[in-house]
């Protein structure tokens, strides 16, 4: 690698990472921020790398700072996130964030009913977060878990934060006989259900 790319690439993540900052603050001092603490996002991106994932599926975009922490992972994976939320308020300053973060090229951005969109969404899929109306998790479980590839995993936000809303469904996908599940207490709690055939 040149110097020159070295240092563009430098360049790159500083202007990723000041907007990752930017968000981080917000969402410490705004009530509809709604979104993961840091510590929890460096992990995801951790897993990506670790899995070298390239297909994520985002169920809950939020402003987007999930987002960023995937895409800066997904520039050495070569990747790309499909992030999907209903709110169009939410839907643009997402969209905005990438834009300023330069990584905007690296997501494609869904606004509507995420039932619909991961009804036709087409698989294999190497990583999936649902973060959204925690009484849906387990449809959204449904339709991803098909589409997953064999080694690949979900990760269920608010696992601690959210114990008891989301009780019947770590019950549920604890008990499968195709996976391994755990719950990782980092930032909101994580469920982590890797598929194992």
């Amino acid at each position: 690698m040149s110097t020159s790319e070295r240092s563009d690439g430098a360049g790159d993540d500083a202007r990723l990472l000041a907007v990752i900052d930017e968000l981080d603050a917000l969402g410490k001092t705004r009530e509809d921020a709604w979104q993961i603490p840091r510590a929890e996002g460096e992990l995801l991106g951790q897993i990506v790398l670790a899995m070298n994932a390239r297909t994520i599926v985002e169920v809950g975009t939020s402003d987007g700072f999930s987002g960023l922490c995937w895409c800066r992972a997904l520039r050495r994976t070569d990747g790309h996130l499909h992030t999907i939320d209903r709110d169009p308020k939410k839907y643009n300053a997402s969209r905005e964030a990438f834009t300023r973060a330069g990584v905007d090229q690296l997501v494609t951005n869904y606004l509507g009913d995420a039932r619909e969109i991961l009804a036709s969404m087409p698989g294999p899929i190497d990583l999936a977060f649902i973060d959204a109306d925690k009484e849906s998790t387990q449809a959204y479980f449904d339709l991803l878990w098909p589409k997953l590839r064999v080694g690949g995993a979900t990760l269920v936000d608010n696992a601690t934060t959210h114990r008891k809303e989301l009780a019947e469904f770590v019950t549920k996908v604890r008990s499968r006989d195709d996976a391994r599940s755990v719950e990782v207490a980092i930032g909101n709690g994580i469920e982590w259900t890797i598929k194992l055939r």
